[in-house]
């Protein structure tokens, strides 16, 4: 019998602390306020696909000369041209190469990885001085440091936007918005899936006394979006 309503003080016991944690929680006060932030970024990554095309059959090792001489001219660019230039799809490229019959022309094509707009119309207009013209602009990324550096950015700013609006909609009561109890943030971003861009053209001096001018392309690259959302519920002083 003591057994018994041992247990039953205990039940009781337990029932009255659940029920004050309850009571606690459910008075106290917070403000509950969102933020959004958005920023357009432009990608920092650009692929470029190249493809050099023997022009005559009866000349020997001319798809090599060509490439040898577009080397040159991204080096002169102060492109990275070991680390940035790749070769696409080579194995395909050399089966061609090595069964070509007279009436088949052997190619060659590769992907050049640049970081700026400028950079990639640079590129177009020194490739078509040598009389490349198969350059072809095939996509752009976000690298992940700049992803992360303008992701941190946004998420500082909109937790403090959360906190003046907290504040402001606190003073309007006679209260004052305290510690955070409790953040929540929502990230939205998507790499872009082709390359978007708008292909102008510019003026280039050719003569030292301006005489004459020639028309230069260049590119804008399309921007990416990205933003965050962050919730934040804060306690309320008197």
């Amino acid at each position: 019998m003591k057994k018994i309503a041992f247990i039953a003080i205990l039940l009781v016991a337990m029932v009255a602390v659940n029920t004050g944690f309850a009571q606690n929680n459910e008075s106290q006060n917070y403000i509950e306020v969102s933020a959004r932030a958005e920023k357009q970024i432009t990608p920092d990554i650009i692929y470029i696909g190249i493809t050099l095309r023997e022009q005559d059959s009866k000349l020997k090792n001319s798809l090599e000369v060509k490439e040898r001489e577009m080397i040159k001219a991204l080096e002169k660019l102060n492109l990275d041209v070991a680390k940035n230039l790749t070769v696409k799809d080579m194995d395909s490229n050399l089966r061609q190469y090595f069964l070509r019959k007279d009436n088949i022309l052997a190619t060659k094509s590769y992907i050049l990885k640049v970081k700026t707009a400028d950079e990639a119309a640079a590129v177009f207009d020194a490739l078509n001085n040598i009389q490349i013209s198969d350059v072809t602009l095939n996509r752009t990324a976000i690298s992940p440091e700049l992803e992360k550096q303008v992701k941190d950015e946004l998420l500082v700013s909109a937790a403090k936007k959360t906190k003046e609006n907290a504040q402001i909609l606190a003073e309007a009561v006679g209260s004052k918005a305290g510690k955070a109890l409790y953040i929540h943030n929502y990230y939205n971003f998507s790499q872009p899936v082709t390359a978007n861009y708008t292909l102008k053209s510019a003026k280039r001096t050719l003569t030292a006394d301006a005489a004459v001018e020639e028309s230069l392309p260049t590119l804008e690259i399309s921007k990416s979006s990205i933003s965050v959302n962050v919730t934040c519920r804060f306690e309320i002083l008197p």
